[in-house]
């Protein structure tokens, strides 16, 4: 879900100025999430009835976790490379990493084939963007029909959800995995594709238990280990990795 600027401010950390940005998203309800934005600064996502001074004041009691976090954050981003589109390039599908092979053919539009390590793209010039569109339309595919799967078959352990399975669609957002409306609606992230299965279970769990329990209180977390007992490891997972999977 997109999320909205809306102030600046600082902490200190040793002799270390830690300046940082506030933003608030509805799903955000009990606790602070730290984050880093394009550019390497910090972003802190609070909830809407958090005011400035509580926010700064948890900071500054918790700055050395924060600082550490800004640390092991921004090495991270930097670990990542920076994607070509050519061959030999390694590129994720469900948790696991497979060889990029680009092959001229002339009279191709661009098809992608997945076969044992590998991802063979078959287009009638290498050019990376092009390449770069029709990887990504690929995994769109993939994620419109694993998920919609996913979702039918969690949804007969979710008697909340009535007789059908919720309506999905897909969405790419930079830093946000899922979404549910009111109306009962879930969105998904199409880059989920690139996690492994469990991952992309509790994501679809998660939401689904939204359905029932619009925020994050002690009967949400309830109703989630129910439907999906792992949660604590698998989010653990993929907030260690999420970033690579968002990465492209």
């Amino acid at each position: 879900m997109t999320s909205r600027r809306q102030i600046r401010n600082s902490i200190r950390h040793k002799d270390q100025l830690i300046e940082y940005e506030i933003h608030h998203r509805p799903a955000v309800t009990r606790r602070i999430h730290l984050e880093l934005d394009d550019h390497g600064s910090l972003r802190v996502v609070a909830p809407r009835r958090m005011s400035r001074r509580s926010i700064r004041n948890t900071l500054q009691q918790r700055a050395r976790h924060v600082a550490r976090f800004l640390i092991e954050a921004r090495s991270r981003q930097q670990d990542l490379p920076e994607l070509q589109y050519v061959s030999g390039e390694e590129h994720l599908f469900l948790g696991r990493r497979y060889r990029l092979d680009v092959v001229e053919l002339a009279g191709k539009r661009g098809a992608v084939e997945l076969a044992d390590k590998h991802i063979r793209m078959l287009v009638p010039e290498p050019d990376p963007d092009r390449i770069r569109n029709t990887l990504q339309g690929w995994y769109r595919q993939q994620a419109q029909h694993w998920f919609g799967d996913r979702i039918t078959e969690i949804s007969r352990e979710a008697p909340w959800t009535g007789d059908e399975p919720p309506p999905m669609r897909l969405r790419k957002m930079k830093r946000t995995w899922g979404s549910c409306s009111a109306k009962g609606g879930i969105t998904l992230n199409p880059q989920l594709i690139k996690a492994p299965p469990e991952c992309i279970d509790y994501v679809i769990a998660h939401e689904i238990c939204h359905l029932r329990e619009h925020n994050h209180g002690k009967a949400f977390y309830a109703l989630q280990g129910q439907l999906y007992p792992a949660w604590r490891e698998v989010r653990a997972q993929l907030r260690k990795k999420g970033h690579i999977y968002l990465h492209y």
